[in-house]
């Protein structure tokens, strides 16, 4: 009999699906300033109190921008010597052992022209002047050829994390093919001066196969976040939030993907063009911005409730 329920409840665990809390509904909590008007990037300071970083789409002129969590006291922050080619998203990571860091992406490409990408690292402070240096700069290229990305993430590890968007144009019928999730390693953009590193691959991701019953939006990706604990990424889309419970510092794609199992979809409150999300610092929230512009430019937030 002590076996029987053994088996019993190894099967019952086996069964429970890894879901780490139960999403609430899209409440919104504040909006964007008119300057912040292609919010394309989003990142709430880990060790700043109230403090949340934006970033424009495409935005040429090398800044950032500091807010509160509802979008108000905004600042604009020029960074020295930045002239990038489009600015797709941020993040939030470690840069050393008592440092935090913002990580800004110069990573789109439309026409598929880029030889290499570049991401420069910005050490946080509490009283950013208006102008800032770049701590590091590391120019980075995929190990297949060029692709477009709106899309980047860092684990606590230190490594970074770059997933594609391969919208498909064929003429008035466009289609999304399956996107690839590329890493940089801690050592390369941390030590690297001058050469350009080459990312490698980690896993393909089928949208189309994950969410059949997706609409094209819905298998775009706009943008990502890694857990806290880095046990759990999220990727943000046109229409919902996709959330995996894979730890990418040890990734292994399953063989067979299965939905509330390896990945769940997160229901959103639809915005124009949603291009940017971000967790909480304690993982048991995120917030996602819109491109739209004021007074659509909405900040809205997913907590778990339980």
């Amino acid at each position: 009999m002590q076996i029987i329920a053994l088996l019993l409840t190894l099967l019952g665990v086996q069964n429970v699906a890894p879901l780490g809390c139960q999403w609430g509904k899209p409440v919104e909590v504040g909006s964007l300033a008119q300057e912040i008007d292609e919010a394309s990037g989003v990142a709430i300071s880990r060790k700043i109190p109230d403090r949340m970083y934006h970033l424009n789409d495409s935005d040429a002129t090398g800044r950032f921008f500091v807010t509160n969590l509802t979008g108000r006291n905004t600042r604009t922050i020029y960074v020295t010597g930045f002239r990038p080619e489009d600015t797709e998203d941020l993040a939030i990571g470690s840069c050393d052992a008592m440092t935090d860091c913002l990580f800004i992406g110069d990573i789109g490409d439309n026409h598929l022209e880029r030889k290499d990408v570049e991401i420069i690292i910005i050490e946080e402070r509490a009283d950013f002047p208006a102008q800032v240096q770049i701590r590091n700069r590391v120019r980075a290229r995929y190990p297949d050829g060029a692709h477009d990305a709106e899309s980047m993430a860092v684990h606590p590890n230190g490594d970074l994390y770059i997933l594609t968007k391969n919208l498909v144009l064929n003429g008035l019928r466009p289609s999304v093919g399956p996107v690839n999730l590329y890493r940089l390693r801690q050592e390369q953009w941390k030590n690297r001066r001058d050469s350009i590193q080459t990312m490698e691959l980690v896993m393909t991701l089928d949208f189309a196969k994950l969410l059949p019953k997706s609409l094209l939006g819905g298998r775009l990706p706009t943008g990502m976040d890694i857990s806290p604990d880095g046990k759990r990424f999220v990727v943000l889309t046109y229409q919902d939030a996709i959330e995996f419970f894979i730890d990418l510092s040890k990734p292994a794609t399953p063989a067979t993907w299965t939905e509330n199992w390896n990945y769940r979809r997160i229901p959103l409150l639809i915005l124009a063009q949603q291009e940017a999300i971000s967790f909480t610092p304690d993982g048991k929230a995120f917030v996602y911005t819109s491109e739209g512009k004021a007074p659509n430019a909405r900040i809205v937030q997913v907590k778990c409730t339980d």
